[in-house]
């Protein structure tokens, strides 16, 4: 991380919502085990924690969407019609 460390520092909301949600959460993942590991600086950790945030907000979000999407397909009178999911 810490070679792309000024590419990281940089990218913008927008890249990172440009990402797939598995890159993104692959990322993460990989993002904690390395501040698991423990085996980096102060500076590094806080980098590594910022940008993790950033994916986990991105994530989230993506995961809201998603949710906001998915439809139940319903039949009425012979006829197939759409209604919003309804989280119970």
């Amino acid at each position: 991380m810490e070679e792309g460390k000024s590419n990281n520092e940089s990218e913008s909301i927008e890249e990172l919502e440009a990402m797939s949600f598995e890159t993104s959460l692959e990322e993460l993942e990989s993002l904690v085990e390395k501040l698991e590991r423990g085996h980096l600086t102060l500076d590094e950790s806080l980098g590594i924690f910022e940008r993790g945030m950033k994916l986990a907000r991105v994530c989230g979000q993506k995961l809201s969407k998603a949710e906001r999407r998915i439809q139940v397909l319903t039949e009425e009178n012979g006829k197939l019609r759409t209604e919003n999911f309804i989280e119970d």
